[in-house]
C-alpha cells in the first residue's frame, strides 16, 4: 500500500492530481501533476482565484465530503474541464483529488455525435426508400399521360396548339420537380444506407473535366462569374466518383446560393505528394458566427427555406474517403476547404 501511495504522490505519468491540505487550507503535500497544474508547493495555498481553493474552503467549513464536483479551471492559459473530490480527514485536514476530464468529455461528445448521425442516417434511408417507390409510379404515370396527349394529335398540331403548348410546360415543370425530389432522396440513401462502395483511384483532372461544365452552367444561370484554378499536375483520390461529386456539388450549391449577382465564385485545386485540396470560395455574407462550429451538423442552417442537410452530407461523404472538411468565413465571403489524401499506391 505504501508503494502505491508513493507512486500516486510522485509519479508524473498520470493525469490525476493529489494533495493534502491542513485546517488552514495550506498544502501539506501534493503530487507532481498537481504541482504542474497549479504551480504551488507545500506550505502554500492553491491560487485564490481557483475553483479548487473555493471547494477546499467550503469543505473545511462544512466538514463534509464534496465528491465529484465538476469545475472549470484556467491552467496554463487554457480552460480545462476538471472533476474534484475533496474529503475531510482527521486533524482537520482535507484530501484532494483532481482529474482532467477534457479528453473524456470530447470522447463522449464524439460518441454522441456518431450515434446521432447513425440514427439520422437510418431514418433518412428508411424515409427515402418509402418515398422512392410511389415517386417512381408518379413519374411513370406522368410520362404515360404526356405520351397519351401527344398520341391523340399530330406533332404539328400539338406544337402549334396553345393548350398543348401549355400542357408541355406543365409536364416539364412536373418532371423537373420530380427530379429534384429524386435527387434529394438519393442523397438521403447515400448518407444513411450502408452501401459497400468499391473504391478505386480517381483522376482529379479527369473528374474536374467532367464536372466543371455543369458548374459553369449553374453559375451562368445565377449571373455569378466562375473562376477555375487548375492544379499544376494531376493527382489521384482513392474513393468513388459518385460520392465525390455528390459531396462537392452540395458545397458548390451552397456557395452559389450565398453569391450575390456579379460576384465571383472560385474553385481552386492544389495537389501535393500527400494531400489534394479542393477550395471553394464565394463572396457572400459569410456563415453566422454562432453557426460556424455547428454548420456540418445535420439540420443546422441559416436559410429559412432549407433543411440544413447538405454540408453534413458532404462532410460524411468526404470522411468516407479519408478526408476532412473545414471552413474559413467572414462577412466578405467563405472558404470551404476539402482535404483528401493523395493516392500513391496500387489496388
Amino acid at each position: 500500500m505504501k508503494q502505491i501511495v508513493e507512486f500516486l504522490m510522485n509519479s508524473d505519468q498520470m493525469d490525476i492530481g493529489l494533495a493534502v491540505v491542513d485546517s488552514e487550507a495550506r498544502i501539506l503535500w501534493l503530487n507532481t501533476t498537481m504541482n504542474t497544474w497549479y504551480s504551488v508547493t507545500p506550505e502554500e495555498e492553491f491560487p485564490a482565484h481557483s475553483a479548487i481553493q473555493a471547494i477546499v474552503g467550503q469543505v473545511l467549513q462544512d466538514k463534509k465530503n464534496y465528491p465529484g464536483v465538476l469545475v472549470q479551471e484556467k491552467l496554463d492559459g487554457k480552460v480545462r474541464s476538471m472533476i474534484a473530490y475533496v474529503y475531510p480527514q482527521l486533524k482537520g485536514e482535507c484530501f484532494v483529488l483532481m482529474a482532467d476530464i477534457q479528453d473524456f468529455q470530447q470522447y463522449v461528445q464524439i460518441q454522441c455525435e456518431k450515434e446521432r448521425r447513425e440514427t439520422i442516417g437510418h431514418m433518412a434511408a428508411g424515409t427515402a426508400n418509402i418515398i422512392l417507390n410511389p415517386l417512381a409510379v408518379i413519374k411513370g404515370t406522368l410520362q404515360l399521360l404526356e405520351k397519351s396527349s401527344k398520341d391523340h394529335v399530330s406533332v404539328l398540331q400539338f406544337a402549334a396548339s396553345p393548350p398543348h403548348q401549355k400542357m408541355t410546360g406543365y409536364f416539364k415543370l412536373l418532371d423537373e420537380q420530380i427530379q429534384t425530389i429524386d435527387k434529394a432522396l438519393q442523397r438521403f440513401l447515400l448518407f444513411g444506407k450502408p452501401f459497400e462502395w468499391k473504391f478505386a483511384p480517381v483522376s482529379v483532372l479527369s473528374f474536374m473535366q467532367e464536372w466543371v461544365p455543369d458548374i459553369q452552367v449553374q453559375a451562368l444561370e445565377k449571373t455569378v462569374r466562375f473562376a477555375l484554378e487548375y492544379p499544376e499536375r494531376n493527382g489521384f483520390v482513392f474513393g468513388h466518383p459518385k460520392l465525390l461529386r455528390a459531396a462537392l456539388q452540395e458545397i458548390i450549391d451552397n456557395a452559389l446560393d450565398a453569391s450575390p449577382p456579379g460576384s465571383v465564385l472560385t474553385l481552386r485545386i492544389n495537389i501535393t505528394d500527400n494531400h489534394i485540396h479542393i477550395i471553394v470560395r464565394d463572396q457572400g455574407a459569410g456563415i453566422p458566427k454562432d453557426l460556424q462550429s455547428r454548420i456540418i451538423l445535420p439540420f443546422i442552417t441559416s436559410k429559412p427555406d432549407a433543411i440544413g442537410f447538405g454540408l453534413s452530407f458532404s462532410h460524411a461523404m468526404i470522411a468516407k474517403m479519408g478526408g476532412s472538411l473545414n471552413f474559413e468565413s467572414s462577412e466578405v465571403g467563405t472558404n470551404v476547404i476539402v482535404q483528401l489524401p493523395t493516392f500513391t499506391g496500387t489496388t
